[in-house]
């Protein structure tokens, strides 16, 4: 482990609700002589912040957050940060993209029916006589909790493997696919302390599945699906955007704070 992350707290989770996200981008005003303005958007780079209000922090929590604002000095150092309101993945709807990585003998095609009453479905073929399979890979940390969740359908009933695996393990749950579409689900740590993670599916040798939808997020279960593109919800330049981390003890040594983070977009 050679990366800094924002932690998760005990249940798997990195945050409690309500969470206060907000994007930003600077405008540039050049007042003309007659008093008119021109307005222009900066070249500089969008700004995501967040806003994570903690009640009954343990202390194991409260230090977890502690020690990575001390790690990172304050506003100074940059650290990974996964949206938790966000799908970790990019172009979830796009299995041709490059951040895809497939293996040679699966083929892909897209623009098949979705459960959605669109066309962002894809279909993908296994020719081959072994297991192929397509995966991403993130900037996350092996020891955090993962839900990865994918809309599934095939015309002949057979079984998809979802795959999560880091550089010393990997895990994978085998589902039942029918003909209607159904949102697969799996969840679990993979353990181990490795900076990177990767998920996918592996479709069986000579059987063909529609899927769509592919979402990653860093807790127990899945949240409502969420389309992404080319930006992934995983900031690797975060910073906080605070001095110092309040801090409110309650009963039974329980903490409470506030945490204020900022990114480039």
């Amino acid at each position: 482990m050679s990366n800094l992350y924002f932690p998760q707290l005990t249940i798997g989770s990195l945050a409690q609700y309500p969470i206060t996200r907000s994007w930003s981008k600077a405008t540039s005003i050049n007042v003309l002589p007659d008093g008119s303005t021109v307005r222009m958007t900066s070249v500089c780079p969008a700004r995501l912040s967040w806003e994570l209000r903690y009640t009954g922090l343990s202390a194991a929590e409260w230090v977890g957050l502690q020690t990575l604002f001390n790690a990172s000095q304050g506003r100074f150092g940059a650290f990974t940060f996964l949206d938790p309101t966000d799908n970790l993945l990019s172009w979830s709807e796009d299995f041709t993209a490059g951040v895809w990585n497939a293996d040679p003998l699966l083929q892909i095609s897209a623009g098949a029916p979705d459960p959605l009453g669109g066309t962002g479905a894809t279909k993908l073929t296994n020719g081959a006589q072994t297991t192929q399979s397509v995966m991403q890979s993130l900037a996350g940390p092996s020891w955090f909790q993962y839900c990865v969740s994918i809309y599934l359908r095939t015309d002949t009933p057979s079984t998809v493997s979802l795959v999560r695996t880091s550089t010393s393990n990997q895990q994978r749950r085998t589902i039942a696919v029918g003909q209607e579409w159904t949102r697969a689900l799996a969840s679990g740590i993979l353990g181990g302390q490795d900076d990177g993670v990767r998920f996918g599916i592996e479709v069986a040798a000579g059987t063909s599945v529609y899927a769509f939808g592919a979402q990653v997020e860093a807790q127990p279960s899945a949240g409502a699906y969420r389309t992404k593109t080319n930006r992934s919800g995983v900031y690797t330049k975060s910073r906080f955007d605070q001095d110092a981390l309040a801090q409110a003890t309650g009963t039974a040594g329980q903490f409470s704070t506030m945490v204020r983070i900022t990114s480039s977009y």
